[in-house]
């Protein structure tokens, strides 16, 4: 996959850029289905695998856990790793990047009706101190997303000084927990934006929005009827 020109600039000049179709539909939903197979209780990974719903107030119809986040899922089956490593991913973020790339981590995520799970603005170098212009996250829809159902918001221009902002801890409402260690837990947020910058991204099955460690970006609450999923997976230049 080769990037134009337009793309390349708008991440330069911007701090991200969209990628229409950078894995097919069928590949898309062969991580789908795997993910509602993990929600329904469907594995045997370890807990540590998994953020989930208060297991005193949400369980799956197995009586098990129920996962809005799936961390690392590429290390345990075919079905992520085959997306994680996609040619197509790869290409695009050697060419963002500008050299050889390695994968640092990916991160499912599943957001169920009547459950907003909506996410602040935030620069994922706050979490992982990856340098200055060696880090790119993409984030490929799963289902179409859009207001109100799950879509990616950036707002423009903020990797440019390459800083990294004051951020404050919160807890999801609901909160979400570690089922390894049954603890709520907490992330990372910008505590004062103005939107009326903000770029929301709808998107397709497919899709990927490219965007750098310090870009801020947060994601829309889900308040449709149906489940909806993501794939984010990170990579960095060279070695750390």
């Amino acid at each position: 996959m080769r990037l134009s020109e337009d793309q390349m600039q708008h991440y330069r000049d911007e701090g991200y850029t969209v990628v229409r179709g950078l894995i097919t539909a069928a590949e898309a939903g062969g991580v789908r289905d795997r993910l509602m197979g993990l929600m329904e209780g469907d594995h045997d990974w370890p807990d540590l695998h998994f953020q989930v719903l208060d297991p005193s107030k949400f369980r799956n119809k197995q009586g098990g856990f129920v996962p809005v986040g799936v961390q690392r899922p590429a290390g345990q089956e075919a079905v992520f790793k085959d997306v994680a490593d996609h040619p197509n991913l790869q290409s695009a973020m050697s060419q963002l990047l500008g050299g050889p790339v390695k994968r640092l981590t990916d991160q499912a995520l599943i957001k169920r009706p009547g459950i907003s799970g909506e996410s602040f603005y935030h620069q994922d170098s706050y979490y992982w101190r990856v340098d200055p212009q060696r880090g790119c996250n993409a984030w490929i829809a799963l289902d179409e997303v859009g207001a109100g159902a799950s879509a990616l918001a950036i707002m423009p221009g903020t990797h440019r000084d390459w800083t990294l902002v004051e951020h404050e801890q919160y807890f999801d409402e609901p909160n979400y927990y570690n089922a390894h260690t049954g603890e709520a837990f907490q992330r990372w947020r910008i505590p004062t934006v103005d939107f009326s910058g903000e770029a929301l991204l709808p998107m397709s099955v497919g899709d990927a929005a490219f965007f750098t460690n310090y870009t801020w970006h947060r994601a829309e609450p889900n308040t449709t009827e149906g489940y909806k999923a993501a794939y984010a997976i990170a990579y960095w230049l060279g070695e750390r």
